[in-house]
């Protein structure tokens, strides 16, 4: 059984983003020794158990803060790379997940004090967006859906599919020995993915445990899959970060900077501040959209995909698209909370919209 490409592009996306999103404060579990409450290790991944089964989890974070009134946060990170739109099956997979382990709950024995609980939450990342019913699926349950479709991503998601059909191709030879009767014989495939995962997280340094561990899992994997992954690797980093925003809207979004330094820069300095946003019907059929704040529209400028369920509202209907937008805007992105932790430091930005200087903006630009 060879390793499937559209199946390695998700697993290698997945790991970047781990990287892209680490500052929005979360730590990456990878050891069951972190937790062993709720985390074990079965085979060659880590899974977390739930009332009546145990979960994949391959990309798991907690947030490093905790909200009031709620349990520690965990985030499972799932991204589906592929052609064809991510359908509603991933979504009953991630609701399904999440019910079970959120409902593992055993009553302490007399010699534990208490054991702590956390809220489970999910993420599913889509190169090729979601479809109708998965995406209402995922509203009705709190599912968080990224459609990483735009052309901002291109050269990252062509990096790795370039990767991945390298290491699919070279998988064929190093993967697929013969024994005396010159019978084929497989390897481990497990063994090899999480391999060029732990190499990835090394790289781009994304998980603590690995880098303060004795082991060094460098030379774990072949020179060959080093030499494209590092490739890929360096593509990423280039991206830097990406933002995850909380909209007031049931809507999270990804958002990229023009210049990634200005934006921290004017955010820590005026960590609440009013801005403008604005879209182009000819960029993306008018679903790229971008935030730059008012007072210095030049300091900044964010980007981020309209989600699909707001665009068909917004542009699929006969006239009046602007007033549309207008009311998506109000309702939707009146407040954008970004969180992140640099350093130590938790920082917290609040990006408020203003229909008024909004229009203000438009007519002096």
């Amino acid at each position: 059984m060879r390793i499937n490409k559209e199946t390695l592009q998700g697993y290698i996306l997945e790991e970047i983003l781990a990287y892209l999103i680490k500052n929005a404060g979360y730590r990456l579990l990878t050891d069951p020794c972190q937790d062993p409450y709720e985390l074990d290790r079965k085979g060659n991944g880590l899974v977390v158990k739930g009332r009546g089964s145990i979960h994949q989890a391959d990309v798991l974070g907690q947030l490093e803060w905790i909200p009031t009134f709620v349990f520690p946060i965990r985030l499972f990170i799932e991204a589906k790379f592929r052609q064809e739109k991510t359908g509603i099956q991933a979504i009953r997979n991630a609701i399904g997940v999440l019910y079970d382990i959120n409902q593992n709950f055993i009553k302490p024995k007399d010699k534990d004090i208490f054991r702590q609980r956390y809220s489970y939450n999910y993420a599913i990342f889509s190169t090729s967006g979601f479809t109708v019913n998965a995406i209402d699926l995922a509203l009705a349950h709190n599912i968080s859906l990224v459609d990483l479709s735009s052309t901002e991503y291109d050269e990252l998601k062509q990096s790795i599919s370039t990767a991945s059909e390298s290491i699919v191709n070279l998988n064929n030879n190093i993967l697929t020995d013969v024994d005396e009767d010159n019978n084929e014989l497989n390897i481990n495939r497990s063994i090899y993915v999480k391999q060029i995962r732990d190499y990835i997280r090394s790289a781009l340094d994304t998980d603590s445990f690995i880098r303060n561990a004795i082991i060094n899992i460098n030379p774990t994997i072949d020179t060959n899959s080093k030499t494209i992954l590092d490739s890929m690797v360096i593509i990423a980093q280039q991206y830097q970060e990406l933002f995850i925003a909380m909209a007031n809207g049931p809507f999270m979004l990804l958002l990229k900077a023009n210049n990634i330094q200005s934006f921290k820069n004017y955010a820590n300095n005026y960590p609440y501040h009013h801005v403008v946003i604005t879209w182009n019907s000819e960029s993306n059929n008018g679903q790229e959209w971008t935030i730059r704040p008012y007072n210095e529209p030049n300091a900044y400028k964010l980007s981020f995909k309209l989600p699909d369920k707001l665009a068909k509202w917004i542009f699929d209907k006969e006239g009046k698209p602007l007033s549309r937008a207008l009311n998506i805007k109000e309702n939707f992105f009146s407040s954008i909370t970004i969180y992140r932790r640099e350093n130590g430091r938790d920082l917290l930005y609040r990006l408020e919209y203003n229909p008024e200087t909004t229009q203000e903006f438009i007519k002096r630009f």
